[in-house]
């Protein structure tokens, strides 16, 4: 080996940075226009400027170091946190397949790349529907998923699968795949119309037969995503469904079947969101959480580990520039890849547009797991983030925060008893309307709708409105997605256009010169495209020809200071029935109202819309 030259610049002879000398470092900017500030006026500053919090509280510090190393074992051994295997595996490209859709079909997502199918089933499927969804595919070599409507738990259709492999003489190891049946979750979905109590027998039946002849294949479905599709944070589904799983297990052995073996025939299924690191945290903390939970049950380590399944989030989807949901979910599956998913499930770009998306939407869903996969070589590492001091003590903050509602559910009875209680929901409401505000003073953005909207492209069509069920003891777990409050204000918009051939119009009474108001008039233009309302830019003196009856001033502070307040009278004579001034904290007289960053421009659009008489929006009957 060849000795580095005394003047090579990867030496470092030098001293080592220090952590106290960064914080140096960092209060001469953050306090530079304040150099006499006390200590508690920085650690303020440097909490606000630089300091993020996730949807649980938990703070991400703008850097980690050494002394935040944790030891979290080695890959293949409990408590998983790493992963369940000793070596790199590929996971499991799980796509997803809809009978009643031209074009998708088991065999063909398999040729096309796909190494597994989840079949969404209808509610009546058959031995003869299972036995032409399963047609031409080697069931040796494929592992099969199942999904079933809400309120169904599944089993019928596990007896099925169950039953075409009997029939095609597969071998018992060969079995794999995960079996869909999901007691927990057709309870929550039905508002607890499916009766809970009934189905144990029959499930522990189930899994006692498919436990000698599918050892390989799980039975029983764990899914986060009727907590998180509802609205919960990731510590909140993490938790909620680890208490999922541990009434399932309990239920199955009061129903006789052996502690391992109930723990075995659970498969995980969590929300892979675009929020790459907290996805990531996510799926190393789900084991570390389950593998405590197998210890605190008795079972000795290497019976602690745990199948995990990941789905991309439809919360994070959206119906309007859809090919932005692309991009999320390219980021979801690297996350949940990273992470040590053992599946991946992506939805198309498009499937809030088209049920089970167009043919390429689905090609792209899978291509983007085979590019991923294949040509980035990520299955190649094992826990690639691990070691990172950021991302282990991500993971070590979510599995405590997740471990401290795990036992505030349990200590409540159980997370039947919880949602029965009224505790989950009031919970979910709660985080949902967190991340609402968030959306609406865009802390958290959604591309393409609250921030660089494509006001010209084509409207989806209305969405479907949920179906009604009766006879419900709570309100059902349902899909609320992050992007809905602001697609009806866009789709009021939309009927008008449609109604009038004309979209309703915001003026930008621009001010000065381009230098001076260009930043607010986009700004402004970006604001009110949001909700679909079309805008006109040029001075005060323009807005009688606009057919606007609603104008924004935009400029910068000191022009507005010498111009604004004439230009509000001025505005008003030409009839103008709502003004606004694109800015904060101005005060200036004859303006209705001001809107800048922090605003809440959900609520500013909304009340737009209606002072422009546009009506409300529908829905698909």
């Amino acid at each position: 080996m060849t000795a580095p030259r005394s003047d090579d610049p990867s030496r470092s002879d030098g001293p080592s940075a220090t952590r106290e000398a960064w914080l140096r470092a960092v209060r001469g900017v953050i306090l530079k226009a304040n150099p006499n500030a006390t200590d508690e006026e920085f650690d303020e500053a440097f909490a606000r400027q630089l300091v993020s919090t996730t949807e649980d509280g938990l703070q991400i510090q703008p850097l980690f170091d050494s002394s935040q190393s944790i030891d979290v074992g080695l890959p293949g051994f409990a408590p998983f946190v790493r992963s369940t295997h000793v070596a790199p595996a590929p996971w499991e490209v799980r796509q997803r397949v809809w009978p009643t859709i031209e074009g998708s079909t088991a065999v063909g997502e398999l040729e096309s790349g796909a190494t597994g199918v989840l079949l969404e089933l209808p509610a009546d499927v058959d031995a003869a529907e299972m036995e032409r969804l399963l047609a031409g595919v080697y069931l040796e070599l494929a592992p099969i998923s199942l999904a079933t409507p809400d309120g169904d738990d599944g089993t019928a259709a596990a007896s099925l699968l169950a039953g075409a492999w009997d029939a095609a003489s597969i071998a018992s190891d060969d079995r794999r795949g995960t079996l869909g049946v999901d007691p927990i979750g057709a309870w929550g979905r039905s508002g607890g119309t499916y009766d809970l109590d009934a189905g144990w027998g029959r499930i522990a039946a189930l899994v006692d037969e498919l436990g000698d002849s599918a050892p390989n294949a799980r039975v029983v479905v764990a899914d986060g995503t009727v907590w998180h599709e509802s609205g919960a944070t990731d510590a909140q589904e993490l938790g909620w469904n680890i208490a999922a799983a541990c009434h399932v297990v309990r239920a199955l052995t009061a129903a006789g079947v052996s502690l391992e073996r109930a723990v075995e025939a659970i498969e995980f299924r969590w929300a892979a969101t675009a929020d790459q690191f907290e996805t990531i945290a996510k799926f190393r903390a789900a084991r570390r959480l389950w593998s405590r939970v197998g210890e605190i049950a008795g079972l000795v380590p290497e019976a602690r580990g745990s199948y995990h399944h990941a789905d991309a989030s439809r919360v994070m989807m959206t119906r309007y520039d859809p090919w932005v949901n692309a991009l999320r979910s390219t980021v979801a599956c690297f996350a949940a890849g990273m992470g040590g998913a053992d599946a991946v499930s992506i939805l198309p770009h498009d499937g809030l547009i088209t049920e089970g998306g167009t043919s390429l939407g689905r090609r792209i869903a899978r291509n983007t797991q085979n590019v991923l996969q294949m040509e980035s070589n990520l299955a190649r590492v094992i826990d690639p983030a691990g070691g990172s001091w950021y991302v282990e003590q991500l993971t070590d903050q979510l599995a405590t925060a997740a471990w401290t509602e795990l036992r505030r559910i349990e200590a409540a009875g159980g997370i039947v008893a919880a949602v029965l209680a009224g505790g989950v929901h009031t919970s979910l409401a709660e985080a949902r309307a967190a991340r609402c505000r968030r959306i609406a003073v865009r802390n958290q953005a959604l591309t393409g709708l609250t921030e660089f909207p494509d006001i010209g492209e084509t409207p989806p069509p209305p969405e479907p409105e949920p179906s009604v069920l009766e006879h419900t003891v709570f309100e059902p777990l349902r899909l609320q997605r992050a992007s809905a409050p602001f697609e009806r204000q866009r789709a009021r918009a939309d009927r008008f256009a449609a109604t009038t051939g004309t979209r309703p119009v915001v003026f930008l009474a621009t001010l000065g010169t381009p230098a001076q108001f260009t930043a607010r008039a986009t700004f402004a233009k970006n604001l009110f495209e949001a909700a679909g309302i079309g805008t006109e830019a040029g001075p005060p003196t323009d807005f009688a020809d606009s057919g606007a009856a609603v104008a924004c001033l935009c400029s910068s502070d000191p022009v507005y200071g010498q111009l604004a307040a004439a230009a509000a009278d001025e505005l008003r004579a030409a009839g103008a029935e709502r003004i606004y001034v694109a800015g904060r904290k101005l005060d200036i007289a004859g303006v209705d109202e001001e809107v800048g960053v922090g605003s809440d421009i959900l609520d500013v659009l909304t009340r737009t819309l209606d002072a422009m008489q546009v009506g409300d929006y529908e829905v698909a009957q």
